[in-house]
């Protein structure tokens, strides 16, 4: 069995708002861009990946065609809710949602975090500080609910244990470092390549 996987990706002018101080809207863009292609780039590199879908308001070109499903409005969550019911309408049994912003998520994680969530149903990637999450593998249907946003990782606890569900806990670099801050601009210098040198003149 194939996993589907469900990205969401903001409107290129809402991207990493927390970065507005520093980073103008056109390289807020561009930023938002390059880690979403590495996430994507990740997917199709995972063997336990079936599909992809992407959930945004965007009008996307990717090459391959990836599935896209229109953002309903409202946050996060809403966006997958949204593509999870979706989905489970159309017979889909297991689904890994991820947000856009995992520069150095690779495809032998994404295989890790799904081999585990096979064990119980639920895994949880939490984010580096262990109070997000950054990732979510869930059965399809479920009356679990999604809660990315501030202290989401202990809210996904309470939500599994709501519904007597076991969550197995998913702790890895890639999927542990999302782009929030500015100070997460200077791991990416570091370790993101050519992929993020643009940053340069930024960080100087």
């Amino acid at each position: 069995m194939s996993c589907w996987a469900v990205v969401a990706l903001k409107a290129s002018g809402e991207a990493k708002g927390r970065l507005a101080e520093i980073l103008s809207a056109d390289q807020r863009a561009i930023l938002a861009r390059r880690m979403f292609d590495n996430v994507i780039d990740a997917l199709r590199h995972a063997g336990s990946i079936g599909d992809i879908a992407v959930v945004t308001p965007e009008t996307l070109t990717i090459d391959p065609p990836l599935t896209l499903l229109k953002d309903p409005g409202g946050d996060l969550n809403d966006a997958f809710s949204h593509a999870a019911q979706l989905l489970a309408e159309r017979g889909v049994k297991e689904l890994l949602v991820l947000p856009a912003d995992l520069p150095f998520l690779d495809g032998a994680e994404i295989d890790e975090m799904i081999r585990r969530g096979r064990q119980s149903g639920l895994a949880i990637a939490p984010d580096k500080q262990g109070l997000g999450t950054n990732a979510v593998f869930v059965r399809l249907p479920t009356p679990f609910r999604f809660h990315f946003g501030l202290h989401s990782f202990e809210k996904h606890l309470a939500e599994a244990a709501a519904h007597g569900m076991v969550a197995q806990r998913v702790d890895l670099p890639g999927l542990a470092c999302d782009v929030d801050e500015p100070h997460d601009l200077d791991l990416l210098l570091e370790q993101g390549g050519e992929r993020y040198a643009f940053l340069r003149r930024v960080r100087r």
